[in-house]
């Protein structure tokens, strides 16, 4: 028995519960957790030993530790383990070489789709928002053109601003709360294994791509790429699940929106839907960016917690498909003919490129010299700190927004987004409306920026879908003087601060960079922007997008971290030709180059991806060139960022309190700490579990007390919940599985059984085809079983006959949980959770009994593909996908059909735990046997009532039998020639593992 806490009746129930139940105004909670105490001393930190290192040291940190785990109470796992009940087990053996085949077609068939289906949404989006934009600017600067005035145009261009995101904050808070943000923290905490409801819903994606449009057309400082991986994560799940719960709802369960199995409903484990999901996000990254090896990376290094080279290759394959699709819809969309699109120059476009890859000589403006290296390096480093400033900001925002505008508050949250607009646009308007007159670059450098080759009208029409919302048409004829506005200038001049202000974010992006590539280098002075041009919006942006993120609309943080960052990069370089010029040293230094190396600190320094950033900006500027300076600057940039915390989007995870598992090798303070700990100090020893056959009554009424998603099976059910003993655990099952159970009334007994008990695998059918049809209906997705909303509906379908039943858990019931000993380290059980996905892991006594051993090349493929050809031979398999009778075949030991044994002596043997052939399942013994009248048939064995009695046979007397067996076939081929099996001879057997002598 273990001991009462607190002299309580109350039975402990692990270090969880009884945290949980710590009030964190408690006046004890220091004394209760923190190390402050020991700390008292003269020598400080050193009285504290070394092996509670990492425990909380002051009652504050004591305070917020216990918020963050309360927080993490609310969020519920998922279990990417994958089925391994009975019925799964029989559909499995008899699945054909055929549908594993099909299945390998749809899995690269929907990576493939979901490509397809993310390019034709990127094509939308920019469409949306470009036509938004087109709107807005041409009808302000008609207004400017025809009233010369400040106040008919402010009015306007606020009032459009104002109308956009109101639509966007609607969108949010009354359509979709989960549409808000980039969505990127909370796909994340997906893919490590936190459900968060409605998160992959068709409704949020709808309201998140709908909302991204009106919040760049509205002029907010954000991006669509942080949406896109939100949505591209949507329609991967959804893809890969090949139904929808959501648009069955909205049919009212008329239409089952769930594709069959021969129609690519194969995947509908939680572990294949985290895949696609992952999928998707890279899909999604590589369409917002048109950058595919960008986004395949990023999935890789932010997306995936889970990362196989079949999520590698499957997101290679969806996002090359992806961004030629949303190619190939622009080009449809701005060509006259199937000729025209058939002779248009496709790859010529970067999404970040002002100009096409013809215009813009990259070559020849991007360069450094190793003496930039050591600036570049600084630039990292400063980029680190400012985006460890901008995330410190951006969570004292943060809070104040959920105390004063918390999610659930819907006017509120649409006022804030109407009202941060207001500001933003209001001041960008006003800094324009302030601006400076310059007079307009010579006539001859203008004319660089027609188009070439004789392809004028490609050339300008195509560049505002490639754009993604970033150009804009002006009310009168384009000309090559668009990028230089002149609003309310004189003739022959243009306004500085308007250029950059007066134009989308992802433009003003694109002018930092670029302006000017196309010119020789005697014309490249005309095209440097102002200092004080540079430094007011660097600043000004920056302020901005530090209450932009978070705020209840769809926004993404990409595109104003990169336009900040190459914003300060043009700053440092034109500070650094500053210098070169005073110094007398005649050395032409690139601005592009620093732009985009300012770009890349900044990105890095905020987000803290490494390889993800320096692909996406080399993909979308062309800085091929930069690529050794991009890796050095964003390496840099890391290492400071990661001295003031996590990046953006870790610390929103943090904030949520999600119990998000980071991997081992990169958190070494949570490594300290549970390399401290046992699991048998923190495991929950009171544990609600069920009987192998249980009244549904019973049932009911546990499901009913206790909130768990998951059970215990185990006979000794009292023992489990009031002892601190072992148990015989025989299974275990979750509550959604057992409410699908009383749902379809499977496993259902009556009540008055006497004498034997039937057999588990009674209620398996006996055709592949009625095994597919109960599986199906046991799936959990796409349709779901929501316990916390279904489960009384479930309840109250029973009848009260139904409540005298039994149920009969053991052929739904996981087979084989995982279990970890009890003095096994907390670090252990961290790696098991984290790599392979667990929601729960049992503990077990200390020295837990075997009969067995496997190695690795035990398990490989040339070693398991002889054991299915021998275990084929000796007729221990059915020959077709219906069974002649209900009881699966018994568990054999290979040991039974050795192919080196010719008939052992019972003396050699004894009792080999290894010769194991029967097992005690639920209490009902399952024993079984091969027939006395066992005869060797071309390929087959007799399979005669014989083997329905399932005697039990002693591990020696099988052996024997198949030595027999053995002998029969060497004497037929001996009478039949000289050929032999070369397994015939033990002699010719290469070396075994040392495991297995």
């Amino acid at each position: 028995m273990i001991r009462r806490e607190n002299g309580t009746d109350g039975l402990s129930r692990g270090p969880l519960r009884s945290h949980l139940a710590v009030s964190d105004e408690d006046p004890d909670l220091g004394s209760m957790f923190s190390t402050e105490r020991l700390t008292a001393g003269d020598q400080g930190l050193r009285n504290v030993p070394a092996s509670v290192h990492g425990a909380p040291e002051t009652l504050q940190e004591s305070r917020e530790t216990l918020l963050r785990l309360k927080r993490m109470a609310g969020f519920e796992s998922q279990n990417f383990d994958p089925i391994d009940n009975d019925v799964e087990r029989e559909f499995q053996i008899h699945r054909s070489e055929r549908d594993y085949a099909l299945a390998e077609f749809w899995k690269w068939f929907l990576a493939f789709l979901i490509g397809v289906t993310m390019g034709v949404l990127g094509f939308c989006v920019d469409w949306g928002i470009g036509r938004l934009n087109d709107a807005k600017f041409k009808t302000v600067q008609l207004e400017i053109l025809s009233s010369r005035s400040f106040f008919g145009p402010y009015f306007m261009y606020v009032f459009i601003s104002m109308g956009y995101a109101s639509v966007a904050g609607a969108l949010v808070s009354f359509v979709e709360p989960l549409a808000a943000g980039s969505g990127i923290p909370e796909i994340k905490t997906y893919l490590n294994g936190i459900h968060i409801k409605g998160l992959l819903a068709v409704r949020t994606l709808i309201a998140k791509l709908t909302g991204v449009i009106f919040t760049i057309a509205a002029g907010m400082i954000a991006g669509k790429e942080g949406p896109f991986v939100h949505g591209g994560g949507i329609v991967g799940g959804g893809l890969g699940a090949m139904g929808s719960q959501t648009v069955t709802d909205l049919l009212r369960g008329r239409v089952t929106a769930s594709a069959p199995r021969s129609w690519g409903g194969y995947f509908r484990n939680d572990a294949d839907h985290r895949d696609f999901t992952a999928i998707g996000t890279a899909a999604g990254v590589a369409t917002a960016f048109a950058a595919p090896i960008g986004g395949l990376l990023f999935m890789v290094e932010e997306g995936a917690s889970f990362y196989s080279h079949s999520i590698f290759w499957r997101g290679f394959l969806s996002t090359c498909i992806g961004v030629l699709t949303l190619h190939f819809l622009v080009e449809c969309a701005e060509s006259t003919s199937t000729t025209s699109v058939l002779q248009a120059h496709f790859g010529r476009y970067r999404d970040f490129g002002l100009y096409t890859d013809s215009l813009g000589l990259y070559g020849s403006r991007m360069f450094y010299y190793v003496w930039d290296l050591p600036i570049f390096c600084m630039m990292g480093a400063i980029g680190g700190a400012l985006g460890g400033l901008f995330i410190h900001l951006n969570v004292k925002v943060t809070k104040l927004r959920h105390r004063y505008i918390p999610v659930r508050t819907s006017w509120r949250r649409l006022g804030e987004v109407i009202a941060l607009i207001f500001i933003t646009s209001s001041l960008f308007f006003l800094i324009t409306y302030t601006s400076k007159c310059k007079a307009l670059p010579d006539q001859s450098a203008l004319e660089y920026f027609e188009a070439i080759d004789g392809e004028e009208a490609y050339e300008r029409n195509s560049e505002d879908l490639y754009a993604g919302g970033g150009q804009y048409r002006r009310a009168v004829e384009r000309t090559p003087i668009e990028h230089f506005p002149q609003l309310w200038c004189n003739n022959g001049s243009y306004s500085v601060y308007g250029q950059i202000f007066f134009t989308p974010m992802s433009q003003a992006l694109r002018l930092i960079i670029h302006l000017g590539e196309p010119l020789p280098e005697d014309k490249l002075a005309e095209f440097t922007f102002d200092l004080g041009l540079l430094l007011t919006f660097f600043f000004v942006s920056f302020t901005l997008m530090t209450f932009t993120n978070g705020v209840g609309a769809s926004t993404g943080m990409f595109v104003p971290s990169l336009a900040v960052g190459a914003a300060g990069g043009r700053i440092c370089g034109q500070i650094v030709r500053g210098l070169v010029r005073w110094s007398g040293v005649q050395v032409r230094v690139s601005l592009t180059s620093y732009a985009v190396i300012g770009a890349a600190a900044y990105m890095g320094g905020s987000t803290r991806m490494t390889l993800t950033s320096v692909v996406m900006v080399m993909e979308t500027t062309g800085a091929l060139q930069l690529i050794v300076p991009i890796m050095l600057t964003v390496f840099f940039a890391k290492v400071v960022g990661d001295c003031f915390g996590h990046g953006i989007d870790d610390t929103h995870i943090k904030i949520r309190g999600a119990p998000v598992l980071d991997e081992p090798a990169l958190e070494s303070h949570q490594k300290m700490i549970a390399d401290k700990l046992t699991v048998s100090e923190l495991m929950t020893m009171a544990i609600v579990a069920l009987p192998p056959i249980v009244k549904v009554r019973q049932l009911v009424d546990t499901l009913r007390c206790c909130a768990h998603e998951a059970f215990p099976v185990t006979p000794d059910v009292k023992m489990a919940f009031e002892t601190a003993e072992a148990f015989d655990l025989q299974g275990i099952i979750l509550r959604d599985a057992v409410l699908k159970l009383l749902q379809h009334h499977f496993g259902f007994l009556h009540s008055d059984i006497a004498g034997e008990v039937p057999s588990a695998k009674s209620h398996i059918p006996t055709t592949q085809k009625e095994r597919l049809n109960l599986l199906e209906k046991l799936e959990q997705r796409p349709l779901k079983l929501r316990p916390k909303d279904e489960q009384e509906r479930v309840i109250r379908s029973l009848s009260a006959a139904d409540m005298e039943m039994l149920v009969d858990l053991r052929p739904f019931m996981q087979r084989n949980p995982h279990v970890v000993q009890a003095d096994a380290s907390l670090s252990r059980a961290y790696r098991l959770f984290r790599t392979m996905g667990l929601r729960h892991l049992f503990v077990g006594p200390p020295q837990p009994q075997v009969f067995g051993l496997i190695t690795r090349k035990d398990i490989a493929e040339a070693n398991a593909k002889l054991a299915l050809g021998r275990k084929a031979n000796l007729g221990l398999t059915t020959p077709s996908a219906h069974l002649v009778r209900r009881d699966s075949l018994p568990f054999i030991p290979y040991g039974a059909y050795d192919p080196t044994v010719g008939g052992y002596p019972a003396s050699a043997q004894g009792a080999s735990s290894m010769g194991m052939i029967a097992e005690e399942e639920a209490g009902v013994s399952v024993n079984g046997r091969l027939p006395p009248n066992l005869e060797l048939q071309p390929q087959r064995v007799n399979l005669s009532k014989d083997l329905e009695s399932r005697d039990s046979l002693s591990p020696t007397a099988l052996r024997g039998m198949a030595g027999q067996i053995d002998g029969r076939r060497r004497a037929r081929q001996r009478s039949q020639g000289p050929a032999r099996d070369s397994l015939d001879d033990a002699d010719s057997l290469p070396l075994l593992d040392e495991q297995n002598p």
